[in-house]
């Protein structure tokens, strides 16, 4: 009974708390909505309650009437009523005088708060003018009242005066309200947005209302053309005659601009910030006018049209704002304009050029822009506008990649190599490195996910791209405890980060090893993987010994790189949707991939070096591996590849056991291998111990002993420093000894 009590009490101890909370939320919610719908329709709700409410007192007018008649029965009282209402009309005109002269002030006064033709266009606002003469012609209705003052009129005549007055005090009150919106700069801007987008939507509306006359003949449209049937070309002709048509949106934009500039000197970013996405905004607003009369350029023809000068002094005018932040070392500016040309290319993107095989020639100018920008930084040392500057071109080629203009990606790649590599020559440009080495990385996925099918040139670039850039930082002298060369590669070359390339690589491998063998769009990933792959071992070669050469810890990184690239390639070849055509292609390039680890030198420093990074591991996982996946050709390469460093490596004593691991090693895989592998392995092991290259006796000698070793204590389960050590555990021992025990006796007797 005590445990029923119990726990009933501890379910009302907590639902009460919950449902409290839950109506406090509710309570909360219901006030933001209130709030916003207050916002937005306060000044129409109190419009409409007025308009209501007049009609409603003229219509009880006759009790009002009923109810004065008694107290203003004599001429005295009339004439007292009628000296009330002239001197309250007569104030009420003093007052909207007098408010008129102070709001007016006000605006003056912040005549160098905004641009001029932005005050003139201000200060002639109609809705606050005409509020004013509203004011005054309502209080002298007022004042003229007390003429119309008699018996019979009362109500009448009361009523009147009383809602004029009302009347007035609101026209006041949204007077202030507009002054107030007038003079705030956000309010500035919204309304110079506005203003400018209703002036574009005007004269789209007066293009289509003049197409008919554009027409060449009776039926034929004016849209229509012989060499290209989707361009407006009515439009186009009306804009080109009425050229002047954007002039009101280009004053807006040096409006804009200048608000940007103003407020930035000051340090008000956040109108400066708002000041720039008007312009972003304003551009968006030109392009959904301007409509499909936008024209790219044609290989090798010069096409007039294609020159917009709206765009072109849009840009002229953001470069000009950089080229001041920079002048001024304003990095807050700088990143408001970047941001703010990056936007401009994501809004020239979507422009149609009425031909799906159109260059974003526009948006190309605006990127052009933007990377020119960034390198202007570099000689002015602002490391955090550089960061900011390779995300923005990397976001930049992720928006090409996105609209189908996959060409000009290898111009950002390269944009992105060059400012990437500014950190090999500068300390505190190390996170630039970084960065763009993080932007390489995004795109080469994003170019593996798309679905463009020409990007063998593309890619090609975007590799050469990080190659240049990681055998220059491989020149930055290394750290021991952390590597800064791993550290600062790792996001295209990292095995254990979840971010880099590799981590997202598996997973749409697995995510490819779940599709249909019909699906086209794991077929176009496929595709792109095998071109991706096409070449990789070249750069991946000249990196690796480029980091063995400076006796960098990033070699760990490119040794598990290529390993794990290899596995993945050998993965995606047995995806269902992979053909026999790419498969093959895929193992090829597995194959070349993993060859590169045997250009390794073999001299003693060396092979200490790499097997300090598991070098004699990661073949015999990469063989297994590729045992595993049905891979068997390309697991006899890796077995080969395997027992040749077995050797190389294992002539010299480093004290990593390398021939004795090597071996043991091979002789696991042989037999896990076809029939015929073991002996196979067996004649290979004579012939190397036979040959020149043949480590020397003492070497040879203490490998026999230790596989000896090895081969008495396989029964024993235990604790396993290697993947090899456990391997060999899981081998059938009965089969394995005595491999082992022959191997052991073919280098005793060759020391013998």
């Amino acid at each position: 009974m005590l445990n029923i009590i119990d726990t009933v009490l501890v379910r009302t101890r907590m639902y009460f708390p919950r449902r409290i909370a839950a109506l406090w939320q509710y309570a909360f919610r219901t006030q933001f909505r209130i709030g916003q719908w207050l916002l937005r329709y306060r000044n129409i709700a109190c419009s409409a309650v007025l308009l209501l409410l007049a009609p409603a007192f003229v219509y009880l007018s006759p009790i009002l009437q009923t109810k004065l008649e008694p107290h203003f029965a004599t001429d005295g009282a009339i004439e007292g009523l009628s000296d009330l209402i002239l001197n309250t009309g007569s104030a009420l005109i003093g007052a909207a005088a007098i408010v008129t002269s102070l709001v007016l002030f006000a605006m003056q006064v912040n005549i160098e708060r905004m641009p001029h033709g932005l005050f003139r266009r201000l200060s002639e606002d109609l809705n606050l003018l005409g509020a004013f003469a509203l004011a005054f012609f309502l209080a002298i209705a007022v004042a003229t009242l007390s003429v119309f003052v008699e018996q019979s009129r009362l109500a009448l005549v009361v009523l009147t005066a009383l809602w004029a007055v009302v009347y007035i005090l609101f026209l006041f009150r949204h007077a202030y309200r507009r002054a107030l919106d007038l003079i705030n700069p956000l309010r500035q801007l919204d309304l110079l947005i506005h203003s400018s987008q209703k002036e574009l939507r005007m004269w789209a509306r007066r293009a289509k209302r003049v197409t008919p006359l554009f027409n060449r003949e009776e039926g034929a449209g004016a849209t229509s053309s012989s060499l290209d049937s989707t361009h407006d070309l009515a439009r186009t002709a009306f804009f080109q005659i009425n050229s002047p048509w954007t002039n009101g949106a280009k004053r807006a934009i040096r409006h804009a601009i200048s608000f940007a500039r103003r407020y930035a000197e000051h340090g008000d970013y956040e109108i400066s910030g708002e000041a720039l996405n008007t312009v972003v905004r304003i551009n968006a607003a030109y392009i959904m006018s301007k409509g499909k009369t936008f024209y790219a350029n044609a290989p090798f023809l010069d096409n007039p049209l294609s020159n917009d000068s709206f765009i072109n002094d849009t840009l002229e005018h953001l470069r000009q704002t950089a080229q001041n932040g920079i002048a001024c070392r304003d990095e807050q500016q700088l990143l408001q304009t970047l941001r703010t040309i990056e936007g401009l290319v994501q809004v020239y993107l979507r422009i149609d050029y009425s031909n799906p095989y159109a260059t974003k020639n526009h948006a190309q100018i605006a990127a052009h822009y933007l990377t020119g920008a960034v390198q202007d930084v570099v000689p002015h040392d602002m490391a955090d506008v550089l960061l900011e500057g390779q995300r923005l071109v990397g976001k930049t080629a992720q928006g090409f990649l996105v609209h189908g203009d996959p060409n000009y990606i290898a111009v950002l790649s390269e944009k992105i190599t060059l400012i990437a590599c500014t950190g090999c020559a500068k300390e505190d440009y190390h996170p630039v490195t970084m960065e763009g080495i993080s932007q390489l990385a995004n795109l080469t996925f994003g170019l593996l996910r798309s679905r463009i099918r020409d990007i063998p040139f593309i890619v090609k670039e975007v590799r050469q791209g990080v190659s240049s850039v990681a055998k220059l930082f491989l020149d930055v002298p290394d750290t021991r405890l952390t590597s800064i060369h791993s550290t600062y590669l790792g996001p295209y070359y990292s095995s254990t980060s979840t971010q880099s390339l590799r981590a997202r690589l598996t997973k749409m491998v697995n995510d490819l090893s779940e599709t249909q063998p019909d699906d086209s769009g794991a077929q176009s990933v496929i595709r792109n993987i095998e071109q991706w792959a096409k070449g990789l071992h070249q750069t991946e070669k000249e990196l690796l010994l480029a980091a063995i050469k400076v006796k960098s810890q990033f070699t760990l990184d490119m040794i598990y790189w290529i390993t794990g690239v290899t596995e993945i390639l050998l993965a995606v070849s047995n995806a269902p949707a992979c053909d026999h055509h790419s498969q093959k292609k895929l193992r090829k390039h597995a194959s070349w991939l993993i060859a590169t680890l045997t250009w390794i030198p073999d001299d003693r420093d060396t092979v200490t070096f790499v097997e300090t990074f598991q070098m004699t591991e990661k073949l015999f996982e990469a063989a297994l591996n590729a045992h595993d996946r049905g891979c068997d050709n390309i697991a006899k390469e890796i077995s080969g590849y395997l027992l040749s460093w077995t050797f190389r490596g294992g002539k010299h004593s480093t004290g990593w056991g390398v021939l004795e691991r090597g071996l043991c090693a091979s002789a696991v895989i042989a037999l896990k291998g076809e029939e015929g592998d073991v002996d196979a392995l067996k004649s290979e092991i004579v012939s190397r111990v036979q040959g020149d290259r043949a480590p020397e006796q003492e070497v040879l000698g203490h490998a026999a002993r230790a596989i000896c070793e090895q081969a008495d204590r396989l029964p024993e389960r235990g604790h396993y420093s290697s993947g090899i050590e456990l391997a060999i555990s899981e081998t059938d021992h009965r089969v394995l000894a005595p491999l082992l025990f022959e191997i052991a006796g073919v280098l005793s007797s060759e020391m013998a």
